[in-house]
Protein backbone atom coordinates (compact mmCIF):
# COMPACT_ATOMS: atom_id res chain seq x y z
CA UNK A 1 0.00 0.00 0.00
CA UNK A 2 1.78 3.36 -1.21
CA UNK A 3 2.26 6.39 1.58
CA UNK A 4 -0.61 8.44 2.16
CA UNK A 5 -0.20 11.93 2.85
CA UNK A 6 -2.39 14.17 5.31
CA UNK A 7 -4.35 16.80 4.37
CA UNK A 8 -5.48 18.75 7.72
CA UNK A 9 -8.90 21.23 8.34
CA UNK A 10 -8.34 24.56 8.36
CA UNK A 11 -9.71 23.81 11.51
CA UNK A 12 -7.21 21.37 12.69
CA UNK A 13 -4.26 23.94 11.16
CA UNK A 14 -5.35 26.79 13.19
CA UNK A 15 -3.89 25.13 16.49
CA UNK A 16 0.02 24.74 14.85
CA UNK A 17 -0.56 28.79 13.84
CA UNK A 18 1.11 31.26 16.29
CA UNK A 19 -0.56 34.69 15.26
CA UNK A 20 2.52 37.38 16.61
CA UNK A 21 -0.50 39.55 17.33
CA UNK A 22 -2.40 37.15 19.51
CA UNK A 23 0.65 36.03 21.94
CA UNK A 24 1.36 36.59 25.39
CA UNK A 25 4.35 37.39 26.91
CA UNK A 26 5.88 34.75 29.15
CA UNK A 27 6.31 36.75 31.98
CA UNK A 28 2.43 37.84 31.80
CA UNK A 29 1.89 34.27 32.47
CA UNK A 30 4.28 33.53 34.58
CA UNK A 31 3.56 36.29 37.35
CA UNK A 32 -0.04 36.58 37.00
CA UNK A 33 -1.17 34.39 39.94
CA UNK A 34 2.35 34.38 41.46
CA UNK A 35 2.15 38.09 42.68
CA UNK A 36 5.26 39.01 40.59
CA UNK A 37 5.26 42.71 39.01
CA UNK A 38 6.71 42.24 34.94
CA UNK A 39 8.88 44.88 35.92
CA UNK A 40 11.19 42.18 38.44
CA UNK A 41 11.11 39.84 35.85
CA UNK A 42 12.53 42.57 33.67
CA UNK A 43 15.55 42.28 35.32
CA UNK A 44 16.14 38.61 34.87
CA UNK A 45 14.68 38.24 31.61
CA UNK A 46 14.16 40.27 28.43
CA UNK A 47 11.27 42.88 28.66
CA UNK A 48 8.87 40.60 26.27
CA UNK A 49 9.23 36.91 25.79
CA UNK A 50 6.90 34.65 23.82
CA UNK A 51 6.97 30.94 23.83
CA UNK A 52 5.57 30.13 20.46
CA UNK A 53 6.18 26.54 20.38
CA UNK A 54 7.24 23.82 22.64
CA UNK A 55 6.00 20.83 23.64
CA UNK A 56 3.69 20.62 26.39
CA UNK A 57 4.97 20.37 30.54
CA UNK A 58 8.16 21.25 29.32
CA UNK A 59 9.98 23.04 32.22
CA UNK A 60 11.33 25.75 32.72
CA UNK A 61 10.25 29.30 34.35
CA UNK A 62 9.22 30.76 31.26
CA UNK A 63 7.59 27.69 29.66
CA UNK A 64 4.31 28.05 30.05
CA UNK A 65 1.35 26.64 27.50
CA UNK A 66 2.42 28.09 24.18
CA UNK A 67 0.53 28.86 21.60
CA UNK A 68 1.77 25.65 19.46
CA UNK A 69 2.39 22.54 20.76
CA UNK A 70 5.21 21.02 18.91
CA UNK A 71 9.06 20.50 19.14
CA UNK A 72 8.86 17.05 20.13
CA UNK A 73 11.10 15.62 17.80
CA UNK A 74 14.54 17.55 19.17
CA UNK A 75 13.44 19.00 21.46
CA UNK A 76 13.34 22.86 20.90
CA UNK A 77 11.88 25.94 22.55
CA UNK A 78 11.02 28.42 20.25
CA UNK A 79 10.68 31.98 21.11
CA UNK A 80 10.63 35.67 20.01
CA UNK A 81 12.18 38.05 22.42
CA UNK A 82 11.01 41.91 22.13
CA UNK A 83 13.75 44.20 23.87
CA UNK A 84 13.48 48.25 24.14
CA UNK A 85 17.09 49.77 23.68
CA UNK A 86 19.10 49.36 26.53
CA UNK A 87 16.79 46.04 27.58
CA UNK A 88 17.88 42.99 27.74
CA UNK A 89 18.47 39.37 29.92
CA UNK A 90 20.34 39.17 33.46
CA UNK A 91 23.69 37.26 32.42
CA UNK A 92 22.95 33.53 33.15
CA UNK A 93 24.09 29.92 31.79
CA UNK A 94 22.38 27.10 30.87
CA UNK A 95 24.33 24.08 31.59
CA UNK A 96 22.93 21.54 29.05
CA UNK A 97 20.51 23.08 26.89
CA UNK A 98 21.70 24.83 23.49
CA UNK A 99 20.18 28.18 22.93
CA UNK A 100 20.68 29.53 20.15
CA UNK A 101 20.01 33.47 18.84
CA UNK A 102 18.46 35.15 15.24
CA UNK A 103 18.54 38.87 15.21
CA UNK A 104 14.90 39.80 13.60
CA UNK A 105 14.85 43.53 13.51
CA UNK A 106 17.66 46.09 14.99
CA UNK A 107 21.04 45.35 16.53
CA UNK A 108 21.93 43.28 19.26
CA UNK A 109 25.32 43.20 21.54
CA UNK A 110 25.79 39.41 22.19
CA UNK A 111 27.74 39.22 25.43
CA UNK A 112 29.59 36.23 27.34
CA UNK A 113 31.71 35.20 30.06
CA UNK A 114 31.21 35.25 33.83
CA UNK A 115 31.52 39.00 33.84
CA UNK A 116 30.19 39.51 30.25
CA UNK A 117 34.26 40.05 29.54
CA UNK A 118 33.22 39.04 25.54
CA UNK A 119 30.75 40.87 23.47
CA UNK A 120 29.90 40.88 19.68
CA UNK A 121 27.08 42.81 17.66
CA UNK A 122 24.82 40.69 15.16
CA UNK A 123 22.24 42.32 13.03
CA UNK A 124 18.59 41.16 11.00
CA UNK A 125 19.16 37.97 10.28
CA UNK A 126 22.46 36.95 11.88
CA UNK A 127 22.80 33.82 14.10
CA UNK A 128 24.63 33.28 17.10
CA UNK A 129 24.75 29.85 18.96
CA UNK A 130 25.85 29.48 22.60
CA UNK A 131 27.07 26.01 23.59
CA UNK A 132 25.92 24.58 27.10
CA UNK A 133 28.34 26.09 29.83
CA UNK A 134 28.27 29.38 28.28
CA UNK A 135 27.58 32.17 30.46
CA UNK A 136 25.78 34.89 28.24
CA UNK A 137 23.34 37.55 27.51
CA UNK A 138 22.02 39.82 25.27
CA UNK A 139 21.23 43.71 25.05
CA UNK A 140 19.18 45.74 22.12
CA UNK A 141 21.94 48.12 20.89
CA UNK A 142 19.51 49.78 18.93
CA UNK A 143 16.97 53.18 19.07
CA UNK A 144 13.96 51.33 19.19
CA UNK A 145 12.16 47.92 19.71
CA UNK A 146 14.21 44.86 18.66
CA UNK A 147 13.22 41.36 17.98
CA UNK A 148 15.27 38.24 18.14
CA UNK A 149 14.60 34.57 17.78
CA UNK A 150 15.58 32.12 20.52
CA UNK A 151 15.39 28.40 20.30
CA UNK A 152 16.37 26.24 23.08
CA UNK A 153 17.36 22.42 22.80
CA UNK A 154 17.53 19.57 24.82
CA UNK A 155 15.93 16.83 26.01
CA UNK A 156 12.83 17.17 28.18
CA UNK A 157 13.76 16.98 31.36
CA UNK A 158 16.65 19.72 31.05
CA UNK A 159 14.94 22.74 30.61
CA UNK A 160 15.31 23.95 34.13
CA UNK A 161 19.14 23.88 33.86
CA UNK A 162 19.91 27.95 33.81
CA UNK A 163 21.42 29.14 37.07
CA UNK A 164 22.06 33.60 37.24
CA UNK A 165 24.67 35.49 38.52
CA UNK A 166 23.62 37.40 41.66
CA UNK A 167 24.60 40.60 40.45
CA UNK A 168 20.53 40.46 38.72
CA UNK A 169 19.50 39.59 42.55
CA UNK A 170 20.90 42.60 43.78
CA UNK A 171 19.69 44.47 41.11
CA UNK A 172 15.83 43.34 41.90
CA UNK A 173 16.74 43.93 45.70
CA UNK A 174 17.71 47.34 45.05
CA UNK A 175 14.21 48.43 43.31
CA UNK A 176 11.92 45.90 44.52
CA UNK A 177 12.93 44.92 48.07
CA UNK A 178 15.08 41.92 49.54
CA UNK A 179 11.40 40.46 50.11
CA UNK A 180 11.27 39.96 46.03
CA UNK A 181 13.75 38.27 45.90
CA UNK A 182 13.10 35.97 48.60
CA UNK A 183 9.68 35.17 47.09
CA UNK A 184 11.47 34.49 43.15
CA UNK A 185 13.81 32.27 45.11
CA UNK A 186 11.05 30.35 46.77
CA UNK A 187 9.61 30.38 43.23
CA UNK A 188 12.40 28.38 42.13
CA UNK A 189 14.59 31.38 40.51
CA UNK A 190 18.11 30.77 40.94
CA UNK A 191 20.71 33.59 41.61
CA UNK A 192 24.11 31.49 41.84
CA UNK A 193 25.80 30.44 38.37
CA UNK A 194 26.11 27.05 39.75
CA UNK A 195 22.64 26.37 40.31
CA UNK A 196 21.25 23.53 38.38
CA UNK A 197 24.80 22.44 37.17
CA UNK A 198 25.37 19.03 36.95
CA UNK A 199 27.59 17.12 39.17
CA UNK A 200 30.39 16.51 36.44
CA UNK A 201 30.16 20.97 35.71
CA UNK A 202 31.61 22.27 39.41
Amino acid sequence: MPAKTKRPTQEEMKARIARFKDLKSTKAQHGANKGIPPEVLEIITAKTTYNIMSPLHLGGQLSPTPPVVGGDAGVFRLGIVTCPPGNGAGLHVHWKTHETFMALTGKWEMIWGDKGEEKVVIEPFDLMAVPPGVTRTFKNISDADAHMLVIIQGKVGEFDDVGRVPETAEKVAAKFGPEMVEKLISLGWQFTLEANAPLDAT
